[in-house]
């Protein structure tokens, strides 16, 4: 009885002294938003491209007006001489609505299974919030 009460005690004091969700009435969030900067990596393990997808769909928000932000995807390594671009797509202002980019053709050294990394390089910090193939029907 005496552990009980102990472990009792203890879950109390750590859900008092436990952190808080984040506050709803904050800024507009999505389920699957991920908030890129210079140099944040996106990574898929393991992904076949031979499938027959021909691209990717890749909705984004950027609420800065600046350019130069830009999204490469890059297979086998995130960086380094390993890493191979398969595409690049230039992230535009969007405000407070969400665009969808698609990123089409013929994506050099892409045919097997890959790792596949999304690298944001330069500009300001965006956010993606929807990711997706783009099959070849």
């Amino acid at each position: 009885m005496r552990s009980i009460l102990v472990l009792f005690f203890c879950l109390s004091a750590y859900t008092v002294c436990g952190q808080s969700g984040p506050n709803p009435a904050s800024a507009k969030k999505y389920e699957t938003e991920f908030t890129m900067k210079n140099g944040s990596v996106l990574g898929f393990a393991q992904v076949n491209l031979s499938l027959g997808e021909i691209g990717f769909k890749v909705e984004v928000n950027k609420m800065t007006k600046d350019k130069g932000t830009k999204l490469e995807f890059r297979i086998d390594m995130p960086k380094g001489k390993k890493s191979k671009i398969i595409g690049t797509l230039d992230i535009p202002y969007t405000g407070d609505t969400t665009y969808a980019l698609k990123l089409t053709g013929n994506l050099r050294h892409a045919e097997g299974v890959h790792d596949l990394f999304l690298v944001a390089k330069g500009g300001s910090q965006f956010s993606i919030t929807s990711f997706s193939f783009i099959f070849n029907y």
